[in-house]
């Protein structure tokens, strides 16, 4: 038989980190709306501006932080006040909370590796974001042993896909990708010849510039559980 390879994206696939976002975001309106401001308003520029923020700081750790303070700081602008400096670093605070806390692993996670691992399959990582917090979240996951390569990049691309297979030793229809992005996870996955499963779950708002995709190599999820059974059928 073929050696066969599951590729995993790390975050919201494995584990959930869009929820510590929201957590942060609803500690920050308390903050604005304790400064007598607008925290709805707050919130919708502080999206906006964190979508563009990408085409700055990338997926570093410093975006998020700034994002905050720069909806404050613009909403400051809106309602003809000056910003506050100890209110800014307040925000800050409560956005950088973001990277320090564990994300929780999702449902069924250890035994849906555990089960492909028995199955004789390989096992990649492939995430992106900041070295550094991806880094300490896969050491602290505790899922690191899953895994025989594990890679952080600054985007997917099928380039990283084609070099991910060559560690793997398979060839492209013998692997697949599972994310819950069909920006970053999946699109990536289909330009390499890798199918994908979809987990079709809470995501950001910069990976949601396809809500609904249709191609018979990709298979949608509504969970990480379902992922095993997906693949042996």
């Amino acid at each position: 038989m073929k050696t066969q390879a599951v590729i995993f994206d790390g975050d919201d696939t494995l584990w959930s980190t869009e929820g510590l976002y929201d957590d942060a975001r609803s500690n920050a309106r308390s903050i604005i709306a304790g400064a007598g401001l607008d925290a709805a308003e707050w919130e919708r520029l502080e999206r906006l501006i964190d979508v563009a923020n990408v085409e700055r700081f990338g997926y570093r750790r410093e975006r998020f932080p700034t994002s905050c303070v720069e909806a404050y700081r613009q909403l400051c602008q809106l309602d003809a006040g000056e910003p506050d400096r100890a209110t800014e670093q307040r925000i800050k605070t409560a956005a950088e909370m973001v990277f320090e806390r564990d994300p929780p692993l999702f449902e069924g996670t250890r035994e849906v590796l555990a089960a492909l691992r028995d199955g004789g399959f390989r096992l990649a990582l492939l995430t992106k974001g900041d070295p550094d917090v991806q880094s300490k979240r896969i050491e602290r996951s505790g899922l690191r042993p899953f895994f025989d390569v594990i890679e952080i990049v600054p985007e997917k691309t099928a380039d990283v896909f084609a070099r991910l297979l060559a560690a793997l030793g398979v060839s492209a229809d013998s692997a697949w990708m599972v994310g819950n992005s069909v920006r970053s996870d999946v699109l990536p996955a289909l330009r390499a010849g890798v199918r994908a499963i979809w987990i079709d779950a809470h995501v950001w708002e910069h990976e949601r510039d396809h809500e609904k995709l249709v191609d018979e190599r990709v298979i949608v999820a509504s969970s990480l559980s379902e992922v095993a059974g997906i693949i042996a059928a």
